[in-house]
């Protein structure tokens, strides 16, 4: 959907996440429409287990969300979890989703990306709303559409009416892969995920993992093709997983240890540098900017107190960025747009210490842009390593 920065709220001095949609949707009227009235429901659902929306910034150039800035780890981060935990998590995103489903606001694309554990063990629901904001516009990702399609309803696939109840099917989902660490099915396309969420069953969790035998009738019941057929809200699914746990409550406590123990594995974990840089390099030179500019972020998540890293990370999020808002000008020869790739070349054999692709690069970029005084310092540089 777009890029988020961690950002400072200077009139509250107060971090914030900034959300910076990505310029195809920003320039369509009906999205940004679309994503105002979802922003209005949103900014209603205040509720401990929901990540705050604060505002809307529209400038010339950008359409932001300024939402709660929430640290911890990614549920999609701590896969499989014991089921006490799995059952602890999915009952705070059903207090959640109860909270907003009364205020007649539907959530649309549940899954372990959009659920964050903070370190105090509390669960933050994510981006209410903004797989329908962006509607029928194609999403980029592999396999999205209008939300994420292996969680989706049938209904919602098939086009009819949706209702609480289809964020409940999403649940059902969720809970397996928590708990398994896989998603009840092994399919890879588009097509045939959508044939097996209109028609395909769960196998049972129990045979996958020892868990108490309820959990296979808890996630049947919310998986049903039927909404008829499932929990008729998600207090009923709540009532139902509480018989499960001992003594019927879930403590956060658990939840804060795995989060403290997730941040520790990764702050001691040693960045492997060269790795990560030669695979970024691989995908610039296969010009997938969308691509390193993900892994950076993935691994900058992963070692958040990585300097260089996130320098890195930072020219590849502006290249991408310039190059999506004046790529449309690169046919009328624009000189900045058509120097943007030598550079990202050029900076990622350097990363690696790659020197025969760097000279190769500089080489390229010589011939192409022969009168840039950057061109003319770098051959400077390069001339006086050789003579020392």
């Amino acid at each position: 959907m777009g890029i988020v920065y961690r950002a400072l709220d200077t009139e509250l001095q107060r971090e914030v996440a900034l959300k910076r949609l990505r310029s195809e949707f920003a320039a369509s009227a009906a999205v940004l429409e679309r994503f105002r009235n979802e922003a209005k429901l949103q900014g209603r659902l205040n509720h401990p287990n929901i990540a705050q929306l604060y505002s809307l910034v529209q400038t010339p150039d950008a359409f932001c969300i300024v939402m709660e800035l929430v640290e911890g780890c990614v549920v999609r981060d701590l896969l499989p979890l014991r089921w006490e935990n799995a059952a602890t998590i999915i009952l705070q995103v059903l207090d959640a989703l109860a909270f907003a489903h009364k205020l007649g606001v539907l959530h649309r694309d549940i899954k372990p990306e959009n659920i964050i554990i903070n370190r105090q063990g509390m669960v933050k629901v994510m981006d209410f709303g903004i797989a329908y904001a962006v509607g029928s516009e194609r999403m980029t990702r592999e396999k999205s559409l209008v939300g994420t399609i292996e969680y989706m309803s049938p209904e919602r696939i098939l086009g009819k009416p949706m209702d609480g109840r289809s964020d409940i099917y999403a649940l059902g989902i969720l809970l397996y892969e928590l708990i398994s660490g896989k998603l009840p099915f092994d399919i890879s396309n588009e097509y045939d995920l959508m044939r097996w969420q209109i028609e395909g069953t769960a196998t049972s969790v129990t045979a996958t993992v020892p868990v108490p035998a309820g959990f296979d009738a808890v996630i049947q019941r919310a998986m049903q093709k039927d909404p008829a057929e499932r929990y008729l809200t998600c207090e009923d699914m709540a009532a139902e997983l509480r018989t499960l746990i001992p003594g019927g409550t879930a403590s956060c406590d658990s939840l804060r240890d795995i989060v403290a123990a997730q941040r520790r594995t990764i702050n001691a974990d040693d960045f492997d540098a060269k790795h990560c840089y030669t695979k970024v390099k691989q995908l610039i030179d296969a010009e997938d900017l969308s691509g390193a500019e993900h892994l950076l972020r993935t691994e900058l998540t992963r070692y958040p107190h990585q300097p260089a890293l996130r320098n890195y990370y930072a020219v590849v999020t502006s290249a991408q960025l310039y190059t999506a808002s004046h790529g449309d000008q690169a046919a009328e020869n624009n000189r900045e747009v058509d120097c943007t790739p030598h550079w990202l070349r050029l900076i990622a054999a350097e990363r690696i210490s790659d020197r025969s692709s760097y000279q190769s690069e500089l080489e390229r970029f010589g011939d192409a842009f022969p009168d840039c005084l950057v061109t003319q310092l770098l051959k400077a540089r390069e001339e006086c390593q050789e003579q020392e």
